[in-house]
């Protein structure tokens, strides 16, 4: 009987499991449940942290600030300063609605990552199979979608049109091939069969290539050379990483104008495919309305309402589409120079924690970079800097390389960060 106590799963046990199943279904389906799947487990998180004997969440909160305050405290700074940027946004609204959501993530996805992280290393072998059952269902839905034109979305949403569930396709595979390098690295440490490596290799690239999100493949290669840096150099390459995320941050008023002006001297004729070619000109009009609020920026959600429409391209476009589909123009254009100052300072001291718990481990710090690397493509060049499920999307490519550091004694998570 007490052999078989020792053998369940503890409550970190389970939210560890949940959440790599949770991530591979939603990721799979389409991202939009991965916020509400990561606030059930915060808030799961919460109840055992405060409830259970000793209190643990009170001490890791404590411990975690002591070993990190200054990394905490930026991204604090950071997410105050975007919600209290809806003051003097013009989109009520989305303003309002984006506070709430940012707020909710702020609190709850650090709730969930400590509870998920207790389960390390007790039970490290139900968080790398939850990660290979997660992985493995969400690549199951992306093919079955490719080969049957989306079905499942078009059941569950009849009235989009295709080009929006290739969107939506697009994200789910991103959201998914984050977790690339941490599969990957489970798969080597479970089966010497080369055989099986590959083709999970050959599945993922089939899946990057899909749903006409480039970025994927570009994210996916680039991303392979980061790992490979990162298992060399793994100081080095977390270093330069975020050294590069930072400084695109803080200049990318002036470099995306720029990387317009290379795109089209780089295609011949300097006629650029219709994505590319709105994209790059939602940049330009950005970077022009960024010129007009420097400091401190239209507000959160204020790209929604530079709705204007023009023509681009033979067909109807609002003049900002959303937001400009590069998350540091979006942090500029909503929450300005402070904002982006903000971002490169939590950046810059996340790196330094980021070293301290991955520096001597190179598998470990090899998948981290890889994912990170990935993230940063799609972050840079395609998507808007508020959306929850790509702020999921990191927590789970740091919460699964934690995960293959070198295993310490049962209790002990050796994280540092967060417990």
């Amino acid at each position: 009987m007490a052999s078989l106590n020792a053998n369940r799963l503890s409550t970190p046990g389970k939210m560890a499991g949940a959440f790599g199943l949770a991530f591979g279904f939603f990721a799979g389906a389409g991202v939009t449940g991965l916020s509400m799947a990561v606030g059930i487990i915060g808030i799961w998180a919460l109840l055992y942290g405060v409830l259970s004997p000793g209190r643990p969440l009170l001490g890791a909160v404590q411990r975690g600030f002591k070993a990190h305050g200054l990394a905490w405290g930026a991204l604090l700074a950071f997410a105050f300063w975007v919600m209290i940027s809806a003051t003097w946004s013009p989109a009520d609204k989305l303003a309002g609605e984006s506070v709430r959501r940012i707020l909710a993530m702020t609190i709850l996805a650090p709730l969930a990552l400590w509870g998920c992280l207790r389960a390390i290393p007790p039970h490290v072998e139900t968080v790398q199979r939850s990660l290979l059952a997660g992985i493995a269902l969400a690549l199951f839905i992306l093919i079955f979608e490719t080969l049957t034109y989306g079905a499942i979305n078009k059941i569950a949403s009849p009235e989009k049109d295709p080009l929006a569930i290739a969107g939506d396709l697009g994200r789910a595979g991103t959201a998914t091939l984050a977790l690339f390098w941490a599969a990957l690295a489970v798969i080597k440490e479970k089966t010497a069969s080369r055989y099986f490596q590959i083709g999970f290799v050959v599945i993922c690239s089939f899946v990057a290539l899909q749903f006409g999100t480039d970025l994927n493949a570009v994210g996916l290669v680039l991303g392979g050379i980061a790992a490979w840096v990162g298992y060399g150099y793994p100081r080095f390459a977390l270093a330069g990483l975020s050294a590069g995320c930072a400084l695109l941050i803080l200049s990318a008023p002036l470099v995306y104008p720029l990387f317009t002006k290379i795109m089209t001297a780089l295609i011949p004729g300097g006629v650029l495919p219709l994505s590319y070619a709105r994209r790059t000109q939602m940049w330009q009009v950005s970077s022009d309305l960024i010129a007009q609020k420097p400091l401190t920026g239209w507000g959160v959600g204020a790209g929604s309402t530079f709705d204007r429409t023009i023509s681009y391209g033979g067909f109807e476009w609002p003049l900002v589409q959303l937001h400009p589909h590069a998350a540091p123009l979006h942090i500029w254009l909503e929450t300005g120079a402070v904002g982006a100052v903000l971002a490169s300072i939590a950046i810059t001291t996340a790196c330094f924690a980021g070293v301290l718990a991955f520096g001597r481990h190179r598998k470990a710090a090899s998948v981290l970079v890889g994912g990170l690397t990935f993230l940063a493509v799609n972050w840079g060049f395609s998507h808007a800097a508020w959306r929850e499920w790509m702020w999921v999307s990191l927590a789970a490519v740091i919460y699964y390389a934690l995960s293959l550091r070198p295993r310490r004694r049962a209790g002990d998570s050796g994280v540092g960060v967060l417990t």
